[in-house]
């Protein structure tokens, strides 16, 4: 049986996750749980992503897609050229919103 949690009082929308420490499938669950009117939006820095490095640009993509599946908005920042052109041939700048690079 999966445990269940209460966060306290109101939520806010943007939370910014890295990635390197953080299970976003299951935080994205957590999140709509708790109020699922309301889709968290993640902010999450391309820069130092270990995955990127050990298991490549298709499983960073598997792991947004599922969890904007689970009920969060992707927002992705520093990302390099080679993400940057992957997601564009995936046509996936509709699905993730890419920033401009935060200096």
């Amino acid at each position: 049986m999966p445990a269940t949690y209460s966060l306290p009082g109101p939520l806010p929308r943007v939370y910014s996750v890295d990635l390197n420490h953080t299970d976003s499938v299951q935080l994205a669950q957590l999140l709509h749980q708790a109020n699922p009117r309301r889709r968290p939006q993640f902010l999450i820095n391309c820069q130092h992503l270990t995955c990127l490095q050990t298991q490549g640009v298709s499983y960073l993509v598997s792991q947004l897609l599922l969890t904007k599946h689970a009920g969060a908005d992707i927002l992705l920042y520093n990302v390099n050229a080679v993400l940057g052109s992957a997601l564009r041939l995936l046509h996936l700048q509709q699905v993730f919103q890419v920033l401009p690079p935060i200096i």
